[in-house]
């Protein structure tokens, strides 16, 4: 009678031992692929969140002054001072760290629009972020006199707290500036404004074990014509 011969117990554990060995080394190349995949994929959207912002703000602060009182005829603008007249954009409202106030007609319409950026430190709402407030301009006070800003989130995972950095001719100018007396001749002589931003990814790269951070630069040269107060030299001038 012929023998039949097979595989003893302990070949088919030696061979289940190397299948399961090769499966799990393929199954974690493709887990480690896909969190490389995705973390590839939220510094791309982190840069291009970025992107659009500097180039929203820098969009937003070339129009920062226009119209100015010097398009209007003068029986228009009927507020004293002129700074205070819903027709007339005035140029650099305040500049801070975190702060970014300007009036302009920033989206074509033909009316004087108050544009804010706001740093919120907070942790709640997936903060800190930078947001953006665009309201129309009414008769009063730039600083004081307007209605309150609608925020809407920009961009979020910020990490520095100095945003903007304003200069008059090539010299660092100290923050805070507003257009109040006391620092309206500074504000009105402003003729450029940088933003600096720095954003963290919301997910570890599972390669260097960090989140990915990324800072981008924009610098923007802008006609100020801030009538900070009757008299004021202005950049623009």
């Amino acid at each position: 009678m012929a023998r039949t011969s097979g595989f003893s117990l302990l070949e088919l554990m030696v061979v289940l031992i190397i299948v399961l060995t090769i499966s799990g080394a393929v199954f974690q190349t493709i887990n480690m692929t896909t969190q490389r995949s995705a973390a590839e994929q939220t510094k791309v959207d982190m840069f291009q969140e970025a992107r659009e912002f500097m180039d929203q703000m820098s969009r937003d602060l070339r129009q920062a002054g226009y119209p100015s009182p010097r398009n209007y005829d003068p029986a228009v603008l009927t507020q004293d001072p002129i700074i205070n007249d819903r027709h007339a954009a005035a140029g650099l409202v305040k500049v801070d760290a975190g702060d970014l106030w300007f009036e302009g007609d920033v989206d074509g319409s033909g009316k004087v629009s108050i544009v804010q950026y706001h740093l919120d430190t907070s942790t709640a709402n997936n903060c800190p972020c930078l947001k953006r407030s665009q309201i129309d301009k009414k008769d009063g006070d730039p600083l004081t006199g307007q209605d309150p800003a609608s925020y809407q989130v920009e961009v979020q995972g910020v990490q520095n707290t100095n945003i903007f950095s304003p200069y008059t001719n090539g010299a660092a100018v100290g923050l805070p500036v507003t257009t109040a007396t006391a620092t309206g001749t500074i504000i009105a002589g402003v003729d450029t404004v940088q933003a600096t931003l720095t954003l963290e990814g919301s997910l570890v790269d599972p390669q260097t074990r960090k989140k990915p951070v990324t800072t981008l630069i924009t610098t923007v040269r802008l006609n100020n014509c801030s009538q900070a107060a009757i008299g004021y030299k202005t950049s623009c001038q």
